[in-house]
């Protein structure tokens, strides 16, 4: 209900009869203009007063986003559910509707039930919430909540569809929450703090112990294959017998000789030939085995590591061989 012309509002009383002039006004317009509550403390009243003149000043001008701000410093000052109702008229008109739905919220909150423009910030409420999410905010013991980085002055807040960023500090710790609303979806955000590290302070964890280094490990010699090193020895223990049997042999042929040389005879010329045949026999068999020995060794030696190798063949016996044996003359 919007009272008549001259009427005097509930407000500064220096300022009755502008307000009844402008309220009066309001009623013929769609955007009604309602006067402040009477402020106790003089230095708060006073700061309103000049909020909402200028408020007045600037929706009579169409600055509505001046007069949006106008108003609500005015409602800071000295809180009253008429700045409210301005304030969200001011920015629905300047094109802020989830501004304005918001504040038209906080009217319908804070107004009495005899308000004048209850009614119709339902109707404009209403209007604006299916094209708006709704954020019910629940933050106990937070301090300076913002959404969007704007201070949240009440536990409802309406904001256009997408991603929307609450934060709060509780106890030196920053909460933040991200919520992500449709057009017409309603949600419930709590912002609590949950157990963790105070803000700023370290946050210390155990380090991993370095694990030693690893020392290069060299490759293991593969032993040595059986067959070379039985075969050396055997070829070389073969060829240390025929060597004996042919230097023996050697010796017989020579006495056999000089038997023959004393007193030469048939049967002494044949046994002769027969033990040079003999020896040469011998010798021949004796250079075979030695030549096997030495391929055999020589095979198994470089199938060894260096170090290995240096070491057998600095500690391998010397096989015996043939230096040859000679027998003057012949048979």
């Amino acid at each position: 209900m919007c009272p008549a012309a001259g009427a005097k509002f509930r407000g500064w009383s220096r300022r009755a009869a502008l307000l009844s002039l402008l309220a009066a006004a309001a009623c013929a317009s769609s955007a009604s203009i309602a006067s402040p509550a009477r402020a106790a403390d003089p230095e708060a009243r006073e700061v309103a007063t000049r909020a909402f003149e200028e408020g007045e000043r600037a929706f009579e001008a169409g600055d509505f986003v001046r007069a949006g701000d106008a108003f609500e410093a005015a409602h800071r000052a000295v809180p009253h559910s008429a700045p409210l109702w301005n304030a969200a008229r001011s920015w629905q008109k300047a094109g802020e509707i989830a501004r304005a739905a918001t504040l038209y919220a906080r009217y319908l909150r804070e107004a009495p039930p005899d308000a004048p423009d209850r009614d119709a910030a339902s109707v404009a409420l209403a209007e604006l919430a299916p094209r708006l999410g709704r954020i019910e905010v629940y933050a106990p013991d937070v301090e300076e909540i913002r959404i969007d980085d704007r201070p949240l002055e009440g536990p409802v807040v309406y904001v256009n569809p997408g991603t929307h960023v609450l934060e709060g500090r509780s106890r030196g710790r920053l909460l933040r929450r991200t919520e992500v609303l449709e057009a017409g979806a309603t949600r419930s955000a709590a912002l609590v703090e949950e157990p963790g590290p105070a803000l700023g302070a370290p946050i210390t964890a155990p380090l991993p112990r370095p694990r030693p280094a690893e020392k290069p490990t060299a490759p293991r010699p593969s032993p040595p294959g059986i067959l070379l090193p039985a075969l050396t020895m055997g070829a070389g223990s073969a060829t240390l017998v025929m060597t004996g049997a042919t230097v023996w042999s050697g010796i017989d042929t020579l006495a056999a000789r000089r038997e023959f040389d004393a007193n030469p005879t048939q049967d002494r010329l044949d046994s002769g030939r027969k033990r040079q045949i003999r020896t040469n026999t011998l010798l021949g068999t004796s250079l075979g085995l030695g030549a096997l020995t030495a391929a055999a060794a020589s095979a198994w030696i470089l199938g060894l590591p260096s170090s290995v190798r240096t070491q057998v063949a600095i500690t391998l016996p010397v096989q015996g061989g043939v230096g040859g044996v000679t027998v003057g003359g012949s048979f």
